[in-house]
């Protein structure tokens, strides 16, 4: 069934759910409606279609932006900004041209590489001005920091040829590389030399191998999350309460944010947010490492919930999805968890998402079993 954008509220809604489950990254929301708005206001509607469109012998590329979503010092604004930005927010569309080109194909369509308020509303408006649909699904469900975390990674399917392009309009073609680890390193270092984001299309793939690798419906599963958010501001409803009830998972912990720390290394935002409770645990204390998005928790001092499970940070009252760009002391907010992919809870999934790919001397646990 094809998911269609016709009005602003249309795009919020989708935008809004997209960053839910960005997990505290996937870009911040507004930089995505800013993308999807020009369309319908020009009278277009954005068609999101279904994956089983997508023919075996049909080429799919996947369209997405890498690089830290620390917000920058000025220092680096300044020196960012000597040069004009003429390919802001162009990237994409002018990597699937160049692609194209390179490869001697055209795409059919676009798929997203994860969930986010930007790194969603950024290949569906790469397809819109390209002339081809976005599909409704993506290969992460949720957003990772890392281009091994996804699942055509996980099933070993080609990072190249890759089109990577900034916004100052700098092109590359990478045509080889010899594992995704390498492969995110080129990337990220490219994101690094336009001090900024980078656009990249990668994963170039026939439908056979396409159909494989999605995860379907997710981008109509973030519109109703964020149509719920929505239809809770307008109600005065629980949004949380709302979330669980209709989509699944849990409400983790409620409290007011009183600890925050992050640095900007090797092209991702790394930190922590302290929470201190109210509500269902009054007295207790929350706290989430994030690197770009939120991956491990901590209850009291105890290890809790982690990747690849989910684990998103909401305004208590609005419902509006914070990003870890712009979580802040003194936020009142409730965190929900929720189940990740099945691919992701399996040990080739686990050595990419799960606590111990980030460094900690942790065992997974399904969600499930520790609430």
């Amino acid at each position: 069934m094809t998911l269609l954008l016709k009005t602003r509220i249309d795009v919020e809604d989708l935008t809004t759910g997209c960053t839910f489950f960005g997990t505290g990254g996937g870009g911040t929301k507004q930089l995505g409606l800013d993308m999807l708005y020009p369309h319908v206001d020009a009278g277009k509607t954005i068609e999101i279609v279904d994956v089983n469109t997508v023919k075996d012998d049909d080429w799919v590329a996947c369209a997405y932006y890498s690089g830290t979503i620390a917000p920058p010092t000025p220092e680096i604004e300044a020196i960012r900004t000597r040069f004009p930005w003429d390919y802001f927010e162009k990237e994409l569309e002018v990597g699937l041209a160049t692609l194209e080109d390179h490869m001697g194909v055209k795409f059919s369509v676009v798929a997203p590489f994860e969930l986010g308020g930007v790194n969603t509303p950024a290949p569906i408006d790469a397809a819109v001005k390209h002339g081809i649909p976005c599909v409704d699904g993506d290969y992460s469900g949720r957003a990772v920091p890392e281009i091994c975390q996804n699942t055509v990674c996980v099933k070993g399917f080609s990072m190249t040829p890759m089109a990577l392009i900034d916004w100052f309009g700098n092109k590359s073609i990478v045509t080889h590389v010899i594992n995704y680890e390498m492969g995110e390193r080129i990337s990220k270092a490219l994101s690094e030399v336009a001090w900024g984001r980078l656009g990249n299309i990668a994963f170039p793939i026939r439908g056979k191998d396409f159909h494989d690798a999605i995860i379907p419906n997710t981008l109509t599963k973030s519109y109703s999350v964020g149509k719920m958010i929505r239809e809770c501001r307008e109600s005065g409803d629980d949004p949380a309460d709302r979330i669980v009830e209709k989509v699944g998972g849990w409400v983790l912990f409620r409290g007011e944010v009183v600890g925050r720390t992050w640095e900007n290394r090797e092209g991702y935002m790394w930190g922590e947010t302290e929470v201190r409770g109210s509500g269902i645990r009054p007295g207790k204390t929350f706290k989430v490492w994030f690197k770009n998005e939120n991956h491990v928790t901590w209850l009291d001092g105890k290890p809790w919930v982690t990747s690849p499970d989910i684990i998103e940070i909401i305004d208590s009252k609005s419902g509006e999805p914070i990003t870890n760009t712009d979580i802040k002391k003194g936020n009142k907010v409730s965190v929900i968890g929720m189940k990740g992919e099945a691919i992701f809870r399996s040990p080739e999934g686990l050595k990419v998402l799960g606590p111990r790919h980030f460094g900690f001397d942790l065992d997974y646990r399904p969600i499930e079993e520790l609430i």
